[in-house]
């Protein structure tokens, strides 16, 4: 039987840490904190918690950061992709009050809000196009899979309530019906044809991706045994399998065998195994969530949609945590790090928050908003903790050489989709088409490469299981497999290859160089200076236009191509400062 990587995690810390506490922080009611007083710096409520920390550790924050900086900064983080030369230019020169609050709000509208944010969640929901089955030839994508997609990039374009847009994804509307996909996401069981087997995978994958994905909580790690380190039994998981009963009907076949489904009803499996079946189970919920009886949602609904309903229930069920962890997701890509630092684990496995109350605060904006995300954005991008620069001074290193307190900026290594988007996109080469079928990148015994033809926003390249793309592999892609809450993002000998050898820089190289060369014409300086705004969003410091002057310089009709090969390997390129 394949336990998967989740159960075995359990029983490693089963031993160790014992017993379940009764109760956790992310357990425990919102607070209602008052947002302190915001200092001369400071600019939002968030500022207020923020520096509150920062004084009590004897640290002070940064200057704003210059309007490059921040144009380049907050759209990439918005919308994935670099600003254009008359954005800049637009935002640069507006010198009436209020000209970054309003680059932040024309960035919200902007479709490219909805894939930037879309690819965040399809991580979250193990979005991929393949069953994910070890045999090449069975991992076949899923004809309808990117509808699911689609679906997510116009919900959140149109900032669908998230409470809604929750429910959507187990008991969704007719508009909004692709996203009733998510719970057949997943993958099928690999290298085992037992419908048996197969049915109790399907089961543990839905209720363990809804417990990480909508209230960091582990629920699979209850399978076996009760959850060794959180809250929560193993007759709760079964209840929770119960719930998705109904959507998973294996045929009782193996090959040219017939094997008969032994559980016909939601048991307690002992050991997790259908080969030891305990006592019956009725649909529930997990009861330290639970201010209610369960039957209160359960009654005169189905099952998905009570499922659905105390997900999101902030007053009786489980819809405070469900605030929590999306604002921690929200902060977490836009600065780098969560308040909470692991985004699929708010359990005792988990890190706590840094600043549980400025947590606290976030959540409770988003219900009293009406869980509306984009005024959420829009809080955290315009604060002061989000403008600030980077600094060079070591000192505040011996405090909080993590930043935790987030007294600087930080840089931020780019997601592969972004990387990969943002060199089409200063190549001049991307085209901006919105929604439609997935483009193929092969399997895993084909591999396709990165041509024209395919050089859309990487959101719409197929996720395929058992397939790689030749640019997205190289830059830590998640696994389609599982809910992941936060990449890696390190630097790797796979990147600075890349740069300097892929053919896919070195076509773009050309199609920049020619860019380059009809929109500065012919005089070197005006190409040096045209290049960096295209590519870096700034103009090129003295020694930078003395360097890129040498270079255009030497004696070969490929030079302003050898410069812009040069200028897209830069780590600037790959890295939000």
């Amino acid at each position: 039987m394949n336990w998967g990587l989740p159960i075995s995690i359990c029983l490693v810390f089963t031993a160790a840490l014992g017993a379940a506490e009764p109760k956790l922080w992310s357990l425990e009611r919102l607070q209602k904190p008052a947002a302190p007083a915001v200092s001369e710096w400071g600019r939002t409520p968030v500022d207020g918690f923020i520096t509150a920390k920062l004084q009590a550790a004897n640290l002070l924050p940064q200057r704003e950061a210059d309007r490059h900086t921040l144009i380049r900064r907050l759209t990439l983080g918005l919308t994935g992709l670099p600003p254009t030369v008359a954005e800049m230019e637009q935002f640069v020169g507006d010198a009436k009050p209020g000209a970054y609050e309003r680059l932040v709000d024309r960035l919200l509208a902007k479709p490219a809000f909805g894939e930037r944010w879309g690819r965040h969640w399809l991580d979250v929901v193990r979005f991929g196009e393949s069953s994910g089955e070890l045999t090449v030839n069975d991992d076949k994508p899923r004809s309808n899979a990117w509808r699911f997609r689609d679906a997510v990039i116009r919900a959140l374009n149109e900032d669908v309530p998230f409470d809604q847009f929750v429910r959507f994804h187990f008991v969704p509307d007719e508009k909004n019906k692709e996203l009733g996909q998510f719970i057949h996401l997943g993958t099928r069981l690999q290298d085992n044809a037992n419908p048996n087997d197969k049915q109790f995978h399907r089961l543990d994958d839905m209720v363990a991706t809804t417990g990480v994905a909508f209230l960091g909580v582990s629920f699979g790690c209850a399978r076996c045994h009760d959850h060794p380190v959180d809250p929560m039994s193993t007759e709760e998981y079964y209840q929770l399998t119960a719930m998705f009963w109904d959507q998973v009907k294996e045929t009782p076949k193996a090959k040219r065998k017939t094997i008969p489904l032994e559980i016909k009803e939601p048991r307690v499996l002992g050991k997790g195994s259908w080969r030891s079946p305990k006592q019956t189970v009725q649909p529930g919920f997990l009861k330290v969530l639970n201010r209610k009886e369960d039957t209160e949602w359960l009654h005169g609904k189905n099952e998905l949609a009570a499922l659905s309903n105390w997900l999101t229930d902030p007053e009786q069920g489980a819809g405070e945590l469900l605030a929590r962890v999306i604002v921690n997701r929200l902060w977490h890509h836009h600065f780098g790090q969560g308040l909470v630092r692991t985004p699929n684990d708010f359990g005792n496995l988990g890190t706590r928050p840094t600043h549980p109350q400025l947590l606290d605060y976030l959540a409770r904006r988003l219900i009293e908003g009406g869980w509306r995300l984009k005024p959420i954005h829009r809080l955290m991008v315009t604060s002061a903790v989000y403008r600030q620069a980077g600094t060079a001074d070591t000192a505040p290193l011996k405090v909080d050489a993590e930043n935790t307190l987030l007294w600087h900026w930080r840089p931020n290594r780019l997601e592969a989709e972004a990387i990969r988007d943002s060199l089409l996109a200063a190549a001049g080469v991307l085209n901006p088409d919105l929604y439609g079928p997935s483009i193929s990148i092969g399997h895993a015994r084909q591999q396709v490469r990165d041509e024209p033809n395919s050089w859309r926003r990487s959101i719409y390249l197929q996720a395929h299981r058992s397939a790689k793309h030749p640019t997205l592999s190289l830059f830590d892609p998640p696994d389609y497999s599982q809910s992941v809450g936060a990449r890696t993002t390190g630097a790797t000998p796979n990147g600075a290859l890349f740069a300097l050898n892929a053919p896919l820089v070195w076509d773009l190289a050309g199609h920049l160089a020619r860019r380059v060369q009809s929109e500065a014409g012919e005089e070197p300086a005006a190409q040096v200076k045209r290049l960096y705004r295209l590519t870096l969003s700034r103009p090129p410091r003295a020694e930078e236009l003395k360097i890129g002057l040498q270079l255009l310089g030497a004696e070969t009709p490929e030079a302003l191509r050898y410069y812009c090969h040069l200028i897209l390997g830069l780590n600037e390129m790959i890295y939000v400062n």
